[in-house]
Parts: structure tokens; C-alpha cells; sequence
């Protein structure tokens, strides 16, 4: 299951950002977690397993969506500039 993953990451990679890679390969063992309950009728070891997938997964989701460089001043300063006439 992981090799698949590692493999159609590496063929899609080429069409993200190196930002938007690194979340999706810190996903890597959700995904082959995943995998291998569907392809192989595997499960995972107790409920430490699913807290670790879901701790993963709202990371790499909180990764993807909040953007630390970018600060509320930083958006209203542009909204200000739009408006005034020039």
C-alpha cells in the first residue's frame, strides 16, 4: 500500500508546490494506513492508531489552510488600498 502511495505521489508531485507536497507526504502512513484496511482487510491496532491518524490528518489540514506569513493587518492594509480613489 505505501509503495503505491509513494508512487502516485511521485507522478503527481510534479503538478504541486513543494508546500503543498510536504503535506501530502507528511499524510503518507494515513494513507497506507487506510490502504491496507481496504486492499488488504487489515485494521488498525487500537484507538492510539486512530488519535494518531486524526492527529495527523488536522495538521496536514491545518497546514494546508492557515498561512502564518500572512497576517489580518497584512489583509486590511490591501482592502484600504483598493478602496481609496486614485
Amino acid at each position: 500500500a505505501t509503495a503505491l502511495c509513494n508512487w502516485l505521489q511521485t507522478k503527481a508531485q510534479r503538478y504541486v508546490s513543494a508546500e503543498r507536497a510536504c503535506v501530502i507526504y507528511a499524510m503518507d502512513p494515513v494513507y497506507g494506513a487506510l490502504f491496507s484496511a481496504w486492499w488488504l482487510g487489515e485494521s488498525l491496532p487500537g484507538v492510539p492508531a486512530y488519535v494518531g491518524a486524526g492527529l495527523i490528518t488536522v495538521a496536514a489540514a491545518t497546514n494546508a489552510l492557515w498561512d502564518p506569513t500572512v497576517s489580518s493587518d497584512d489583509n486590511n492594509d490591501e482592502e484600504k488600498e483598493q478602496v481609496q480613489p486614485s
